[in-house]
């Protein structure tokens, strides 16, 4: 007696399979744009710090950059050299080669020099209009809290700012 089989038989593990593949290739493909925006914001960075770099080297070329009125060129030349700090370690957050609670050790100790305390008062006015869910508000409340706290005391300035656990 033969039997008959239906052309259906098999079609649930053959769409189980083709399933799998097109989930595989979605996670491929997403990982591919992650690794893209990265790339993408790390070329921004390069080209930024390029820009910065050749207008601390030449005083035409910082008076262009540079928003900051009144500043004589070695003073312009240091404030885009601490905004370039700024920037690394910023960056160096968001490619993922510090954790947050690393970023902000790092910050505490730049919040420390002096250079970097007058580069962040009279830069107050560029960071008043940032989202404020996105990591350049965050960094700016937690440096806002880190400077308040190291003027009020600054033989504990290992301690100030958020908890390191915070993230």
């Amino acid at each position: 007696m033969a039997t008959l089989t239906s052309p259906l038989r098999g079609v649930g593990s053959r769409l189980r399979a083709g399933f799998g593949r097109r989930r595989r290739r979605d996670e491929l493909l997403e990982r591919l744009v992650v690794e893209m925006s990265r790339a993408n914001v790390l070329r921004q960075h390069s080209l930024f710090l390029d820009q910065l770099d050749r207008a601390i080297d030449d005083p035409d070329l910082a008076a262009a950059l540079s928003t900051l009125p009144d500043l004589s060129d070695r003073e312009r030349r240091l404030m885009l050299w601490v905004n370039r700090e700024y920037a690394v370690l910023l960056l160096a957050h968001r490619v993922g080669a510090f954790c947050w609670d690393e970023l902000i050790g790092h910050l505490r100790v730049l919040c420390r020099n002096e250079v970097f305390q007058v580069y962040w008062t009279r830069t107050v006015d560029h960071r008043r209009s940032l989202a404020p869910d996105t990591l350049d508000a965050r960094v700016r409340d937690t440096l806002n809290g880190i400077i308040e706290e190291l003027a009020a005391d600054p033989e504990e300035w290992w301690v100030v700012g958020p908890d390191v656990a915070a993230d």
